[in-house]
């Protein structure tokens, strides 16, 4: 929980770092916090074997009819052999038993003629095998998604160029829908706490909390309310109770009752009942000129054709949405499937938000990555993600296959702006290194979603690509793999040590053993990630040209958010207009109301000429924009409302505008300034006593130094430059515990040869704080915290960093607390108000 509320308060930091800060108490614990989230990790150095992954299918030999053409050879090599055994699909598909008999094993010929009614090889993900388990039928994973995701991939083995790669999206007529009321989930938790939460806090507990032994996502179960509240919405239907997951659940799926099933689905229902009854409605205001509704369902999916997958022996979609598994749906097996533990939370959009966890193959199952890239010597990793921020480093480690801190087979790492590939070849050493790293200069890395590929070829060597883009960096000696070593595991999110920890979000990984060429690379960074939507919003009736429509691209961004772009005007049956339509102030709406954030389009203002032919989209504005998530994607319903569509109007009315005083009062300004880079730079020399050429430091404040103060004025101050301020910290810090005179003169009577529960033990430790904070905050001004404060938490920080995996941590440990609580307080206002 320590790291959720430390994350939650940087994230309000960040967002509201444009604010001012009048006092140094604001600086100094957002240098607290930053600092507590920079300095965590510890844990072992070897790869831990995951438990053990579920049983694979009784291998069983074809001794039938040969396959009579190529075509049948290549069914029954991608989809026959995973199918026709007993643990799925041939257990019951066979004569005698359940037609029809497209698994039956003594003739693979028929069984290829039976199997033509239920596949589609132009649009695999629309074969009746895949919907059929997709919707439960015998699934044999742990996720109905899971396998639906796995038997696709069969599919597309077997039937190669046959998969559509058509550009062309047919458009068709949605539903057409009123907009409605509509009941909206409170801001405030107050109504959830007292009739939801009472119920899932007694009986879901043990589970679906964060805490639990045995946790299982969603948390809505979570001690902590609001978090409990933020997960509680997305299985909660407000509009018909009956239909919330809470409720279906236990009272058609038995999940986990507490007593009788039925009694217990109607126990939660009502509890929902009584929530939702308190919440008024939403009514749509007459006066508005809206289109028709939708919800995000009703849409078409948008695809741009097929991606490149050839040669792809791992794959992770990340579409489960809950549980403690990743799936890998490549249909290769083994299956490489990832075992997830501490925090990590899942993205409804499809994906994993690593904020201080890992997900983690078996050691088994990840040396099919050994045994196919070693083959071919030569292979590919690919990732759609988004790093939390850009100040990582060392390398945090992205995705590794690798045994610990030192040994690697490859690893994408981080390292601020950069992207790391780090490799074991015949000319780099056991770790990978020297690793291939994008410039410095280029910062290619941003904290944004980013489509990244490596790949390495005998040929090219070592090769980096962001965002279709290959980047310009030489690897200077291409030497073919070596000695890789087929114990190690496939694991994302941090170290096999649990060292070294990456946070961000990923939401697709796929690994071939093949390179990828520059063509295919970008043609998947083309097509994108995630299930997008064309969302055609009627406005026929308002403008007399029936089966017109207002198409927006939409797709869930995140957990949070929806995005939307590229508006267009499209008639269904390829009419133009029939006189100039003046369209003006686009708002989008949500369950009954205009949403109150990311209205884009608000200020559009467009006539478009008559006779202009609508029969393909015509678009409208190069803009997107971002609404949150209130009900979920399949409740939330949107429309749109115009201030002028053609012969209609809704003019809005702004508010009087307040002028702003040619003078103001001096008073309400900030009372304090800050240093600037140089003078920051400085007063830590002088603080720590390390000199400001010391190598480390001044190649840390040459790196970071743009992103230090450059002015004096505190109501500037962001929340980069607090980060900046930080890594500087960590960087004086770290060179002064590790010099020998240095630290024997700052704490003389400390054993830093002894663990953490020793050196900084209740008897002990003022023998560490009082001798540091004396040298870091030699003055006490009175706007800044006193000592006793400072000294308090500074001790909750040292007992939260003494504990490893739950455990004590060794000695080696000490140093890194000593180094995290000097720079809590270095990076703090002391350094940086004047």
């Amino acid at each position: 929980m320590h790291e959720k509320i430390t994350m939650s308060i940087i994230t309000d930091f960040a967002r509201h770092s444009t604010g001012r800060f009048s006092t140094k108490k604001q600086v100094f614990w957002a240098g607290i916090i930053s600092t507590a989230v920079l300095l965590t990790g510890c844990g072992e150095s070897e790869v831990q074997t995951n438990p053990p992954a579920p049983p694979t299918a009784t291998n069983q030999e074809y001794t039938g009819p040969a396959p009579q053409t190529e075509d049948i050879q290549k069914f029954r090599t991608a989809l026959f052999d995973n199918i026709a055994i007993s643990e799925r699909c041939g257990g019951c598909h066979k004569p005698d038993d359940q037609a029809p008999y497209f698994a039956r094993f003594d003739d693979v010929n028929l069984a290829y003629a039976a199997s033509q009614p239920l596949v589609d090889l132009s649009q695999p993900s629309q074969s009746r095998l895949v919907t059929k388990v997709g919707s439960g039928h015998n699934c044999w994973l742990g996720s109905d998604q899971a396998c639906a995701d796995t038997m696709t991939q069969w599919i597309k083995q077997w039937s190669d160029d046959r998969v559509s790669v058509a550009t062309t999206i047919e458009l068709t007529a949605p539903v057409i829908r009123e907009p409605g009321s509509s009941r909206v989930f409170p801001q405030d938790a107050s109504l959830f706490n007292q009739h939801v939460y009472p119920v899932v806090q007694q009986y879901c507990a043990d589970c679906h909390n964060e805490t639990s032994a045995t946790a299982q996502s969603p948390f809505f179960a979570s001690g902590d309310l609001a978090s409990a509240y933020q997960a509680a919405t997305r299985v909660i239907n407000l509009d018909q109770p009956e239909l919330s997951r809470l409720v279906v659940r236990l009272g058609s799926e038995f999940h986990n009752c507490w007593s009788d099933c039925q009694n217990n689905s109607n126990t939660m229902r009502e509890a929902i009942n009584a929530f939702r009854e308190q919440i008024p409605l939403s009514q749509v205001d007459e006066a508005m000129v809206t289109s028709k509704a939708l919800r995000l369902t009703d849409g078409v999916v948008a695809s741009n054709g097929g991606r490149f997958e050839s040669d792809m022996i791992a794959l992770y979609q990340f579409k489960t949405g809950s549980g403690n598994i990743a799936y890998d749906t490549s249909g290769v097996s083994p299956a490489a499937n990832l075992t997830l533990t501490g925090d990590i939370d899942w993205l409804g959009s499809g994906g994993l938000v690593f904020n201080n966890g890992k997900a983690q193959a078996s050691t088994a199952t990840s040396k099919k990555l050994h045994d196919l890239i070693t083959a071919t010597g030569e292979f590919t990793v690919e990732a759609w993600l988004t790093p939390a921020n850009v100040v990582q480093e060392g390398p945090a480690r992205i995705i590794s296959y690798s045994a610990g801190d030192d040994q690697r087979n490859f690893t994408l790492g981080q390292s601020q702006y950069n992207y790391d590939f780090m490799l074991r070849t015949a000319a780099t050493s056991v770790n990978g290194e020297p690793a291939l790293s994008t410039p410095d200069a280029d910062e290619v890395l941003q904290a944004s979603l980013q489509h990244v590929t490596l790949t390495y070829s005998q040929a090219n060597g070592r090769r980096i690509y962001v965002n279709g883009n290959l980047i310009e960096v030489s690897d200077d000696e291409i030497s073919p793999l070596a000695s890789w070593d087929s114990s190690f595991a496939l694991i994302l999110g941090r170290e096999a040590s649990n060292n070294h920890v990456w946070q961000g979000n990923i939401r697709l990984l796929a690994i071939y053993n093949a390179a990828l060429t520059t063509e295919q690379v970008q043609q998947n960074f083309e097509i994108g990630v995630g299930e997008r939507f064309f969302l055609l919003f009627s406005i026929g009736d308002l403008i007399d040209l029936a089966n017109t429509y207002l198409m927006f691209e939409v797709s869930e961004f995140d957990s949070f958010s929806y995005l939307f772009s590229k508006p267009a005007l499209v008639n269904l049956d390829q009419q133009a207009l029939a006189q100039p339509l003046a369209i003006q102030g686009i708002n989008i709406g949500i369950n009954g109301q205009e949403s109150q954030q990311g209205q884009a389009y608000a200020n559009f203002e467009q006539t478009i000429a008559g006779q202009t032919s609508l029969a393909t989209p015509l678009s409208l504005s190069p803009l997107g924009t971002i609404f949150p998530i209130e009900k979920g994607p399949e409740q939330d319903e949107f429309f749109l409302s115009f201030e002028r569509l053609g012969e209609h109007s809704n003019i809005k009315v702004e508010a009087d505008l307040v002028l702003t005083p040619e003078t103001f009062d001096s008073s309400n300004s900030a009372d304090i300034g800050i240093r600037n880079f140089a003078e920051i730079f400085a007063s830590m020399s002088a603080l720590t006593g390390v000199a400001q050429n010391n190598g480390k430091v001044f190649d840390v404040y040459r790196v970071i130094q743009r992103q230090l103060p450059g002015i004096d004025n505190i109501e500037t101050f962001i929340s980069a430059q607090q980060m900046a301020i930080t890594q500087l910290a960590i960087a004086y810090c770290d060179s002064a515990i590790e010099n020998d005179s240095l630290r024997s003169a700052w704490f003389p009577n400390l054993d830093f040869s002894q663990a953490p529960a020793s050196a900084f033990a209740p008897s002990t430790r003022n023998q560490f704080v009082e001798p540091l904070l004396n040298r870091l905050m030699p003055l006490e001004p009175s706007s800044q915290p006193m000592k006793s404060q400072v000294s308090t938490e500074i001790g909750n920080l040292i007992d939260r960093l003494s504990q490893c995996n739950g455990v004590s941590c060794d000695e080696q440990r000490t140093r890194t607390i000593a180094k995290s609580s000097c720079a809590a307080v270095l990076a703090s206002a002391v350094t940086l108000v004047q």
